[in-house]
């Protein structure tokens, strides 16, 4: 069941959902033969590598291995879950949705969701009106002239202004809203006291990726407000129903929608603390920069920029703040396979003030300047210690070695040896010499047994891969489910049992069986010289499954031919034997194949 969906409503959702239609809509495709190619969009490339196989309903990338259904491709190019890809979907084509069986009152909910984005709808809008008034916004759209922040820019960010703490509470309420409905969007506090949480500031919309507003910043502006007690500079909504700062970037929204900024912002993202930063820059026609919402990225906004890009240029204040929080980040968003560089501003600058003193030209020369990673670790190393002293460079060698030791490739460990020692004045021999020495590498026994279950592993998926795509030469009378040792393999080919020929919906096995196993076996995709040799190899393949498993079926007869005392057993048993190796030697794959009889028979000896 596709998480609280009956089989039957997903099997018609995808049918509905032509795949390709939808993929269009992100990618241009270009049919070849029975396929559509185009360039993936999860990761950067210029040769398309990008396959969707509309019979079957599933794409595949074969050069980042990305692969799914249609719900799966919606879920990561859009950020959403699985239930909000299906409901995403279901909408598009107009297919009404199932009471979900984990939970009853999703209608209820679904109902009230949609009254609660309607609602942010109403509020972005007039705090955008707000901003507009001739009188009640002068002073604010002063200020954001005076930040390089002009009306087209305002527009185009959708900026707004908070007034009086009762005047937004009021204005929804006329509206027809009820408080419960503004407390649980995190405009008020309290509904005994309705004050709009973001009075008297600038407001920033929070956009997901699919345009929907689902919280807002707010930024003081003048003066005297500065001057109050416990004030802050900025504030930005709580979660709420529709708003998890955990998966929330700002900026994708912008990326996502626009198809020349989506291809520069695949080649090159800029990561800024704040939302400020992006719309600073953004001024000045810098555009590919989003903000994580604050120092933290949680993993959910890591998979957002692995999403989008392949290289991220990470952008933090200059602050100490700033330097260590990026520090924290760099290493998670390159564990996640992303490039990784980092952009250096100055002490205690920021990307919003160091763009309008510097201007384009001038942040653009930072962002040039960008380090990767460790080479950025060693030079907050040196930054930190005084190298005219003898303390100095023996704090930072000491500070430096603990960065090394995290390389596991001795060459590129050498070559950053050579740059610690030339700041240092230690020589790089003695600099290796004890790196080698924290290295705390385990050698990775590749024995024999690992070999072959790794042998046996290709050949499976290699086989499940032509049956999954409808090989023209794949006869599934002549393959048995028992001859696969994984029991997601077993699944699959009991499933492609069911299937009339040449309708394997891939699709549809993405609701029942693990999607990571489905996509490894995609991958296995190796084109061969021509179809032929591809049969070959397809049936060697099978080959060696079979073979390994009537194999294990003879030691297990000879196990019990061994235990067993009665004569007339042992005469069966060795029948048996006799036949099992005379299948075993057989070229032909139907010739490998055991009866129910026979499997009945192994079993109960």
């Amino acid at each position: 069941m596709g998480q609280g969906f009956t089989p039957e409503f997903m099997e018609e959702l995808k049918y509905k959902c032509d795949i390709v239609e939808i993929i269009s809509q992100y990618v241009p495709l270009q049919k070849k033969g029975g396929r559509y190619f185009g360039c993936c969009p999860f990761h950067n490339e210029k040769t398309p590598s990008f396959c969707v196989n509309q019979s079957s309903g599933f794409y595949h990338c074969f050069g980042c291995g990305a692969s799914g259904d249609v719900v799966k491709f919606i879920m990561e190019i859009e950020s959403l879950s699985f239930v909000d890809a299906v409901k995403y979907l279901a909408d598009k084509v107009g297919l009404p949705l199932p009471e979900l069986k984990f939970d009853p009152h999703y209608t209820e909910k679904k109902e009230y969701k949609e009254v609660l984005k309607q609602l942010m709808k109403d509020a972005a809008r007039h705090y955008r009106n707000n901003l507009l008034d001739e009188d009640k916004g002068k002073a604010a759209r002063e200020y954001l002239m005076g930040r390089g922040i002009n009306d087209d820019v305002a527009k185009m960010y959708g900026m707004g202004l908070a007034l009086d703490a009762d005047v937004l509470p009021g204005y929804l309420r006329r509206k027809g809203y009820k408080l419960d409905d503004l407390k649980a969007c995190g405009i008020i506090a309290s509904t005994t006291n309705p004050q709009d949480a973001f009075a008297h500031r600038i407001i920033v919309p929070i956009i997901n990726g699919m345009n929907e507003v689902v919280a807002f910043g707010g930024r003081i502006y003048r003066p005297e407000e500065l001057k109050r007690d416990n004030i802050g500079k900025y504030i930005n909504s709580t979660n709420t129903q529709l708003f998890d700062k955990g998966r929330i970037v700002y900026g994708v929204n912008f990326i996502k929608h626009d198809r020349d900024l989506k291809a520069l912002a695949q080649r090159e993202l800029l990561l800024v603390e704040g939302y400020m930063d992006v719309i600073s820059l953004g001024a000045v026609g810098i555009r590919n920069a989003v903000a994580g919402m604050g120092t933290a990225l949680a993993d959910g906004q890591i998979r957002e920029l692995k999403r989008i890009t392949d290289r991220v240029y990470v952008c933090y204040d200059g602050d100490r703040a700033g330097r260590n929080a990026t520090v924290k980040n760099i290493d998670a968003i390159a564990a996640s396979g992303v490039e990784v560089m980092v952009v250096s501003l100055e002490d205690g600058k920021d990307p919003d003030e160091t763009v309008r003193e510097k201007g384009k030209e001038g942040f653009s020369e930072r962002v040039a300047a960008a380090l990767p990673i460790l080479e950025y670790k060693l030079k907050l190393c040196e930054d930190a210690y005084d190298l005219n002293t003898v303390d100095g460079r023996a704090k930072y060698v000491k500070a430096a070695g603990k960065v090394l030791k995290t390389i596991d490739d001795p060459a590129e460990r050498e070559v950053y040896c050579s740059i610690v020692s030339k700041n240092s004045g230690v020589s790089k021999e003695t600099i290796y010499a004890q790196t080698e020495q924290l290295q705390t590498v385990t050698p990775i026994k590749h024995d024999e047994p690992a070999k072959k279950a790794d042998k046996y592993l290709r050949a499976a998926r290699f086989a499940l891969n032509r049956i999954m795509t409808d090989a023209p030469y794949v006869d599934l009378d002549v393959i048995s489910e028992h001859w696969f040792a994984e029991d997601v393999h077993r699944e699959i080919v009991k499933y492609a049992k069911t299937r009339p020929k040449g309708n394997f919906n891939v699709g549809i096995m993405y609701d029942d069986i693990s999607s990571e196993e489905v996509d490894k076996i995609l991958d296995a995709e190796t084109e061969l010289a021509d179809e032929q040799q591809d049969k070959l190899h397809y049936e060697a393949c099978l080959t060696i499954l079979a073979n390994a498993y009537l194999d294990a079926k003879l030691e297990e007869l000879k196990k019990k031919y061994a235990s067993i005392g009665d004569p007339a057993q042992r005469r069966d048993i060795l029948l048996k034997i006799t036949e099992i190796q005379k299948k075993y030697k057989s070229v032909q794959l139907s010739d490998k194949l055991l009866s129910e009889e026979e499997k009945w028979t192994e079993i109960n000896y």
